[in-house]
């Protein structure tokens, strides 16, 4: 039983090591996770079954209980065979994009964006102002906020905001994004889809981004490289 940790952009930047469990041989694989990523987290054919049960069902019944984000770790201590199959070096971290699969919406193709992190302790450090975006994209783009449109185009109004699955369907419509927000990326990332990631202030930059290339279709830019986007943009 794996339990899927943190918040959703750790979530997603996880589930690439799950197919390595079956690799060690592990009969049945269960995935404990919120109920809204069961659809997108469920297209992955090594997991069993999902749930979000934790006293009884499939969870319980497991043998062995560990954290996603400790996968890695069990990947370095293998033997050779599986660790050639989840190479982990700065270069390519397992499966470095494509690992989630959508069918893209009948959306116009423009591109998306999501000004604003989850609201976690560095929120207010990562996140960017509407306004700052607009001057950067221009307002003829997808908002990909869950909480506001701002002067940017709205998505339908199709339960996106509360189920992933829909979100990916929408983000493979798009011609790239551009977030501030890890789950936005790493979604993303993990759906193939172009995406740039607006890191705040160098000493704030999450570790993920610092220590090896996760995604092949992500690009990161600092502060001091945020008046590239819009050429970056066009060459979408």
């Amino acid at each position: 039983m794996v339990q899927m940790e943190q918040g959703f952009g750790d979530i997603f930047q996880y589930a690439r090591f799950l197919p390595f469990l079956k690799v060690l041989g592990a009969k049945k694989l269960v995935v404990l996770t919120v109920p809204n990523l069961f659809q997108v987290l469920g297209q992955m054919e090594c997991i069993d079954q999902l749930t979000n049960l934790t006293e009884e069902g499939p969870a319980a019944e497991c043998d062995l209980w560990i954290g996603s984000m400790s996968l890695p770790y069990y990947i370095d201590c293998a033997m050779p065979y599986a660790k050639s199959l989840f190479p982990i070096t700065k270069k390519k971290v397992v499966g470095s994009e494509g690992y989630f699969e959508a069918e893209a919406s009948n959306i116009p193709r423009k591109i998306g964006v999501n000004w604003s992190a989850s609201k976690g302790t560095l929120h207010w450090i990562k996140s960017i102002s509407a306004e700052h975006m607009e001057s950067l994209v221009g307002d003829d783009v997808y908002s990909l906020n869950p909480e506001t449109e701002g002067s940017f185009r709205p998505l339908p109004n199709d339960g996106w905001k509360k189920d992933w699955s829909i979100t990916a369907k929408h983000m493979k419509a798009m011609k790239g994004v551009v977030t501030v927000d890890t789950g936005t990326a790493h979604l993303a990332g993990a759906l193939g889809v172009k995406c740039i990631v607006l890191l705040p202030k160098e000493e704030f930059v999450c570790w993920r981004w610092k220590n090896a290339r996760w995604y092949d279709s992500v690009c990161l830019l600092r502060p001091n490289e945020y008046e590239q986007l819009p050429e970056i943009i066009r060459r979408m």
